[in-house]
């Protein structure tokens, strides 16, 4: 999957695009009309007038998907992504409701899916919780999914770790062919293994298909700073923020897009979502793997 990390910090987010009103339009009618999800993804060409563009969205986002998905698709589609801004996504606790069988395209807008341009992901090498040396470039043909939390899980790690967990489970015969690796995010906790807090505690210990990855800071803050992970550490031990970027691997090296996992972050900073948000954002997670699958 292409040559070994340099110094050099290519910006994985060059190329990405917003979708226009008229194409964002376009899929939503697409996801409630009854065909497959790939006439669906043909649909987003299709022209739309402003004023159903408006309302369509509206309508979909506040009665159809809910305050907190709603809030979500504003969050990531009303200003340009950033893959350095320092603080994670937090959204406010409401009530969700969601579509029973949502599709690809619905899913993916519910994840805050970019399109990555022709970006070619940076690999690496680092440890995983064998000690083994896992390397990106030894992903070849294979769809690797690949994100960012702490070693200890103080951060979006139950969120998204469950997310992984579930979206594990909904692969089908392409299982095989997609893994799941976590980059840790923590300076202060390099040391990992097989009972590392961070797949424990998420039910992650005994699934194949996830790797949990560190190494010395030197070389973990050259994978950070080429993905757009930018970590803040504070005054108090343990005290360690970063943002939150997902971003799925071709099987031929190229970095296909990213997404924004978020979650609710309470007093005590711990981060939670409600089940049937983290079951929609696994299920984009698991089939837009599966459509890169080749």
């Amino acid at each position: 999957m292409g040559s070994e990390m340099t110094t050099e910090n290519p910006d994985p987010a060059h190329g990405v695009g917003e979708i226009s009103e008229e194409q964002r339009a376009a899929i939503f009618a697409a996801a409630n009309a009854p065909k497959d999800r790939w006439a669906a993804l043909r649909a987003g060409r299709a022209k739309v007038p402003t004023r159903f563009i408006v309302w369509s969205i509206i309508a979909v986002l506040f009665l159809g998907l809910g305050g907190e998905i709603g809030q979500h698709f504003f969050q990531t589609y009303g200003k340009a992504p950033s893959v350095t801004t320092p603080s994670s996504p937090v959204l406010n606790p409401t009530t969700t409701t969601t579509p029973s069988t949502p599709n690809l395209i619905s899913l993916q807008i519910f994840m805050g899916l970019k399109g990555i341009g022709t970006a070619i992901a940076p690999t690496f090498t680092l440890r995983d919780q064998r000690q083994q040396r896992w390397s990106l470039a030894a992903q070849h043909g294979k769809v690797v999914v690949l994100t960012f939390y702490n070693a200890i899980c103080n951060d979006i790690c139950p969120v998204l770790g469950a997310e992984i967990r579930q979206a594990s489970r909904e692969l089908g015969d392409d299982a095989s062919k997609i893994v799941f690796a976590i980059v840790n995010t923590d300076p202060q906790v390099t040391a990992i293994s097989a009972r590392t807090t961070a797949l424990r505690a998420p039910g992650l210990s005994g699934d194949s298909s996830v790797v949990f990855l560190s190494g010395r800071i030197a070389t973990m803050n050259k994978v950070w700073k080429a993905y757009g992970i930018r970590i803040s550490v504070g005054a108090k031990p343990g005290e360690v923020s970063h943002n939150n970027n997902l971003y799925f691997v071709t099987p031929s090296g190229d970095l296909s897009g990213y997404a924004v996992p978020f979650g609710t972050e309470s007093s005590t900073g711990r981060y939670s979502l409600n089940a049937s948000s983290l079951r929609l954002f696994a299920l984009g997670m698991a089939e837009t793997a599966e459509s890169l699958v080749s």
